[in-house]
């Protein structure tokens, strides 16, 4: 039920863990209306745990000053926010994404011209000659 993942959640956001029924009913009232990503997100964590039950589970204490969530309920709220959508860490770039992302640019250098450098090493290798003179 969506009503009890909520209920877990306002009692979890209070430092003591521990609200009074009229309180619960206003903080429930004040996020029911704040949206629908209030909604979606406490929709999609009662997906995971259908047949949830807050107190026979022993997650909520109830008594006459009002309810109060459990060391367990803490611990089960957080292995159920664990991973979601609204959590998940960023994916890491795969490799053919990190190659196209890191493209050479070079901007203002000088690169050899391959023509001349064939021309420059078949110069270098044959035998040099002095220039031609005329006799004076």
């Amino acid at each position: 039920m969506s009503i009890q993942v909520a209920i877990l959640k306002i009692l979890a956001s209070h430092v003591s863990g521990r609200a009074a029924l009229d309180s619960l009913k206003h903080d429930l009232a004040i996020l029911s209306s704040s949206g629908g990503d209030w909604h979606a997100r406490i929709k999609r964590l009662a997906s995971r745990v259908p047949e949830l039950d807050i107190f026979s589970n022993g997650y909520v204490l109830r008594d006459v000053e009002g309810w109060e969530i459990t060391s367990a309920g803490r611990e089960f709220l957080r292995a159920l926010e664990a991973v979601t959508q609204d959590n998940l860490p960023p994916a890491a770039p795969s490799d053919a994404a990190i190659r196209a992302e890191g493209a050479l640019i070079v901007v203002g250098h000088r690169f050899r011209n391959p023509m001349k450098a064939r021309r420059d090493s078949a110069l270098s290798a044959s035998p040099r000659r002095r220039p031609f003179r005329e006799p004076r």
